[in-house]
């Protein structure tokens, strides 16, 4: 009875190709999903510009209202430097605003995304069972989506995006609050300024005071992390 010939083994150029060719699928897609979350950023990000420029347009019709004051009494000039130094501080909260939202809807886009196609992945690679699924690109793209799907649902809670936007923009409008109170000092809407008594005055310099201490005591800017919320316990298949 004669043997049968011994399978060939495949060749080292054969080898090495194959292993190019996963290696290069690999960085391929990497590199195609760290474009898409640049691009997401980039798109978001000239979002939230365009709704901060709403309250831009706000602040720069108070500061037209501001410089056309006349009167040049100390306290008038000290309510215009706090006015200023406000807008300044203004900026800050704005810009965290800005990223925060910017991450945290690219975050729950990519996960909404990266979570539906784990979903079909998973249900392909299950079907047949991991160790007879011979098919290196279809397992090695559920792990990447697997991967990328736990990523982007983990980063929200460590970053805290949602509470950082909610804090910022809150410190936003407390100080668009005293601006709006300095407004109304420059205005003289309270008659201040027109009484022009020792006692008015007086009261017009605490107004001043508790602007001042409402600017020191807010100045606290939010970017929290929370690297305790990171799973340690992630499990790709049940």
């Amino acid at each position: 009875m004669e043997n049968d010939p011994p399978k060939e083994s495949k060749g080292f150029k054969t080898v090495f190709r194959e292993n190019y060719l996963k290696i290069g699928y690999v960085l391929i897609v990497t590199l195609i999903v760290s474009i898409a979350f640049i691009v997401t950023i980039r798109l978001y990000y000239e979002t939230a510009e365009t709704m901060v420029s709403i309250f831009e347009k706000r602040d720069i019709t108070i500061q037209k209202a501001l410089n056309a004051a006349t009167s040049d009494i100390r306290e008038v000039t000290q309510l215009k430097e706090q006015f200023r130094m406000i807008a300044d501080i203004k900026e800050s909260y704005l810009y965290i605003f800005k990223t925060y939202s910017a991450y945290n809807y690219t975050f729950s886009g990519f996960f909404t995304v990266f979570s539906v196609l784990s979903g079909i992945l998973g249900f392909l690679v299950l079907k047949g069972g991991w160790d007879n699924t011979k098919n290196y690109y279809l397992k090695a793209t559920f792990i990447g989506v697997f991967f990328c799907s736990t990523l982007f649902g983990i980063l929200p809670n460590v970053f805290a995006t949602k509470d950082n936007i909610k804090n910022n923009l809150a410190k936003y409008n407390y100080y668009s609050g005293l601006q709006l109170d300095i407004y109304e000092l420059i205005n003289d809407n309270h008659g201040y300024i027109k009484r022009n008594t020792k006692g008015s005055i007086d009261t017009l310099n605490l107004k001043i005071s508790d602007i001042t201490k409402g600017i020191k005591e807010n100045q606290s800017l939010h970017f929290e992390i929370h690297i305790d919320k990171v799973p340690t316990d992630i499990q790709p298949l049940p």
